[in-house]
Formats: C-alpha cells, structure tokens, sequence
C-alpha cells in the first residue's frame, strides 16, 4: 500500500488521475491538495470534494485548498475551452457536505510528511507552487517524503505554451526549479509520453459496458468529461474521438514505475528569461556544473498497458463473468 498526497488544479485529466486513486487498491490517498491552474484553487478544490463523494473509496479524504497564484504573484487559467468553465468540461457533480480543511496547503504537505515519516509519495498534477513553498517553510522536507511524481514539463520534444515549455512547468516555472533542485527523489513524467499515450471512444465505450455497478455514476461522469475533452482534442489537433494522457499517466508511473523508462540527468528550471520561462535545462558535463542531485524523466512508456489499467479499477475483471452458458 502506496500512502500517497495528490497536488492538482483539478481539470478534467487531473480528475481521472484522482479517480483512479481513490479506486486504486494499492493506494491510500491521504489528502489532496489544490492550486491555480486549470482553474482557480477553490474551484479545483470544490471539484475534488465532488469527485470523492463520487469515487466512494470507503474513507475519509482531506482537501487543503492551496496556492491561487504563482510564487511570483501571477494568477493563470486555463482557457474555458479547454477544461470547461468548472474545470470538469461543465459536468454538475453533486454537491457534497465535506468542506475544505481548515489549513494551508502547504502546512498540510509538512504535517502529512512528518506523520508518515519518509513513507510518503507526492503526485503533483498542476504547478508546483504549493510544493514549492513547503520547501521555503521546511527546507528538511525532501528527507521526509519517499518520492515526489510530478507531470510536468517537456524533455526531448516541443511544449504546448511554448515551444520550450509545458504548461504545469511554465505556470511557475521558479517553484519548479526550486522542486528540481531541492533532493526530492524525483521523477518527472512529462509530455515526451504523455503526448504518446492516448484514451479512445473505444475505451469509454468498453469502461461503460464492462464497469462494476457501483462505479457505473464513475463511468458516466468520465464519458460526459472526455466528450468535452475530445472536442478540445479534435479542434486543436485533428484527433478523432480521443485525447492524450496527461495527468492520469503521472498517477499511473507512481503506482508501478516498471511502466516507463527513465533518464537520469541533472536538471533545473529557467525562470529568469521570459523567452524561454519552463524550460527545462540540463547539465550533461563531465564535471557537472548544477550543484544538484540527478532527477529522473520519463522518456518512453508502455503507453497501451497504462491505459488498459487507468481504467480496469472501476470495471469487474473476473474471468468469465461475460462468458458463462446459459442453463
């Protein structure tokens, strides 16, 4: 069992990353932390409130609402058009009774590494903002957590806000320079896989066919979200009835990292430049220049097992169940 804080500015990837969590049996989701991004921070943590009374994983699951800006003070979203105007491509979840806990994100992230002493795994899917400034409040805290995921960045390819930058990365990139080079056991899944990783209408229609009665609200929610996720998909990249997998395949290397294949490097974050703000920058010297410990990234991943299995924790795998005779 993987003890895991999940850091999301909760859009629709970052919702099936969630999810798959709070469903998964080798997680237990200790809490959820929000910040700006795809949305505003209360709106993902009112998103994410919603997606836990939906995923009904059987225990209680704090949100500490976050960061709403960038270290730098800068607030950036998401244009509508890409995640909705709540973020969850316009699905009404049903309202919840939980509340927001009444702490920081950032103190929570502290608390939660200090309970759980080195056993815990943080999967950031939006910037690194509120990691960031639990590192300004307890510069111990890479000592303290086990391992840190986060879906960000691009490595060996192009970004998608610049031609040198990813979004998650780009939205602040000096908080993610400060993660980078903090000694975090660090491993980056960036859009090198995730732009190769794709969730079909096949998929949806076998996640509605062969889903467990009880997650049957969870496989009708996913269809309504990716139906808007698709058209975004189809208008700016010519897919047809699909999407790449973003944050989903962040959850899912956390949980079985046999799933990718890495390359160790020592890297930062320029932050400095405007031009070239996100980008990430390595140091491939003889003699390294980045006082720093190497990282891992993500650079190829069984992309078709990862999606296979995104959605088998809401589908009833018994063998035969479909197949029995008839008497």
């Amino acid at each position: 069992m993987k003890h895991i804080l999940i850091d999301a500015d909760t859009g629709i990837d970052d919702s099936l990353a969630i999810l798959y969590a709070l469903r998964s049996p080798n997680f237990y989701v200790e809490g959820i932390t929000t910040c700006f991004g795809n949305n505003c921070a209360e709106q993902s943590a009112d998103n994410c409130l919603r997606l836990i009374q939906l995923a009904k994983c059987g225990y209680d699951v704090p949100v500490a609402v976050g960061a709403n800006e960038s270290l730098d003070g800068v607030f950036g979203s998401a244009p509508a058009y890409i995640h909705g105007d709540n973020g969850i491509g316009n699905v009404e979840l049903p309202e919840t009774t939980q509340e927001p806990i009444n702490e920081t994100a950032c103190d929570f992230i502290i608390r939660k590494a200090q309970e759980l002493k080195g056993e815990l795994i943080i999967i950031t899917t939006g910037r690194m903002t509120n990691l960031a400034m639990a590192l300004e409040k307890d510069a111990s805290l890479p000592k303290k957590v086990k391992k840190v995921v986060a879906m960000g960045g691009c490595y060996k390819v192009p970004g998608n806000v610049s031609p040198y930058a990813e979004a998650n990365i780009h939205g602040d990139a000096r908080a993610a320079d400060m993660v980078f080079k903090a000694g975090f056991n660090l491993t980056v899944v960036g859009l090198d896989v995730t732009m190769k990783t794709f969730i079909t209408q096949a998929d949806v229609d076998n996640l509605c066919e062969y889903c467990l009665e009880e997650c049957r609200p969870i496989a009708e929610y996913i269809k309504k979200a990716l139906r808007f996720y698709f058209e975004f998909h189809r208008v700016t990249m010519g897919m047809a009835h699909a999407s790449v997998v973003h944050d989903p395949l962040a959850m899912l290397i956390a949980e079985d990292p046999s799933l990718g294949v890495y390359e160790m490097v020592r890297a930062g974050v320029e932050y400095q430049s405007e031009r070239f703000s996100g980008m990430i920058t390595t140091d491939d010297g003889f003699v390294p220049v980045l006082d720093r410990e190497e990282i891992a990234i993500c650079i190829q991943v069984d992309s078709v097992k990862a999606v296979r299995r995104l959605f088998s924790v809401f589908q009833n795998m018994e063998p035969g169940r479909y197949n029995k005779k008839k008497n």
